[in-house]
């Protein structure tokens, strides 16, 4: 099928550049010289009052569970420990237990704990704003649940890849604006996903292989594009996938073998473009619910491969302020405007609720003849991208 490569080599790709991540070099930390205090290895930042944890003083042979402070005194002073560095705890496996990142920490740097597989908990500070690439790369023996918190602006990729023994539930916070690439990769053990309202974008791989995901999957209607991959293969979803109503793209094989949703839900007026193939490939649901009055658009979109039955739901779109859509000359003997932003449907209706037109429609104006119908009062459905407007309008003779 055309594509496929092309499919096959982002995939790669994302795999690809995880796997440089044990070789790379990463910058060092410009700071003083490194201290010792009770058995681990710190910088003193820039700023005079914090402190990065550079790593522990046995090095990978370091064992059990570690307890990271929040401050540390030195020469008299107390330094919050505001970091937590590149390769830190690289390759620490004898490392064991729960593992809490103070509320004092905001970064932890890249390939911080990757490979620590004997890590059986993690619970991440409130204060935490940026996790490194393959932080915790590996770590596979990590169980329970996962909240990403709200103070999380950034996670890079692959952070957490290959950590696949979480029974519990994926929690993404609300300041989160991308999930990166493989960021989830393989974490095939958590039993369900909410994703932050902040999210913007679903980026390639992000929860490939993610089988263990139950239940129903809400992408927030933040989301504007999920690429390539980002789905694939998560075959344990059991009920229904709703997708953003601000979503205008989606990659190929996004949801490919997500075989377990009953339903699929899309909000979004202007049907998504899929930028390749196979988007829903191996997806059994075979019915598709969309916005009101926007059947033919998804009918005769791309979208119509994959769901032989398209229905619509006139309570999933939202009903606008009426000031958003002007209807003149009202009353009419004839033929109306009907102005608003980014109209993409309109029906008429009479005062029986019998729809007498309805057609697809694109730009800020549209035009009626309401000479065909007789004098009295009817009412027209103005969908645009971001929800319903309805109008009267009285005909006269």
């Amino acid at each position: 099928m055309k594509n496929t490569l092309s499919l096959c080599r982002i995939a790669a790709c994302a795999v690809l550049s995880v796997l440089f991540l044990g070789v790379m070099a990463t910058a060092p930390l410009h700071a003083q010289e490194l201290i010792t205090i009770e058995g681990f290895y710190y910088q003193i930042n820039g700023d005079g009052v914090s402190a990065t944890l550079a790593g522990h003083v046995d090095g990978t042979a370091v064992a059990g569970e570690i307890n990271i402070p929040s401050t540390i005194s030195y020469n008299g002073k107390d330094y919050a420990v505001t970091r937590i560095g590149n390769n830190a705890f690289i390759s620490c496996g004898s490392l064991t237990g729960h593992l809490t990142i103070p509320n004092t920490v905001t970064f932890i740097g890249e390939n911080a704990f990757l490979a620590c597989s004997g890590l059986t908990e993690l619970d991440l500070g409130n204060s935490l704003d940026t996790i490194g690439p393959a932080a915790f790369y590996g770590c596979k023996g990590l169980t329970g649940s996962l909240t990403i918190p709200n103070s999380v602006r950034a996670i890079h990729y692959a952070a957490f890849y290959g950590c696949s023994g979480f029974t519990g539930s994926l929690t993404i916070g609300n300041a989160l604006t991308r999930i990166e690439s493989g960021v989830f990769y393989n974490c095939k053990g958590f039993s369900s996903l909410t994703i932050g309202n902040a999210v913007q974008s679903i980026a390639t791989s992000a929860f490939w292989g993610c089988k263990g995901f139950t239940g129903s999957l809400t992408i927030p209607n933040s989301v504007k594009s999920i690429e390539p991959n980002a789905f694939h293969n998560c075959s344990g979803f059991t009920d229904t996938l709703t997708l953003s109503n601000a979503l205008e793209s989606i990659g190929g094989r996004a949801f490919w073998n997500c075989s377990g949703f009953t339903e699929v839900v899309s909000l979004a007026t202007v049907p998504p473009v899929f930028s390749f193939e196979e988007v829903f490939e191996g997806c059994h649901c075979t019915t598709l619910t969309v916005p009101c009055h926007c059947i033919p658009a998804y009918e005769n979109s791309e979208w119509h491969d994959y769901f032989a039955t398209i229905i619509e739901d006139c309570n999933a779109v939202p009903e606008l302020d009426g000031n958003m859509a002007t209807v003149y000359p009202n009353p009419t003997c004839g033929t109306i405007r009907i102005e608003a932003e980014n109209i993409v449907a309109i029906s008429v209706y009479n005062l029986l609720g019998e729809k007498l037109f309805e057609a697809s429609a694109s730009g800020n104006s549209f035009e009626y003849d309401f000479s065909r119908h007789g004098a009295g009062l009817y009412f027209i459905g103005i969908q645009t991208d971001k929800g319903m407007v309805t109008k009267r309008v009285t005909v006269n003779d």
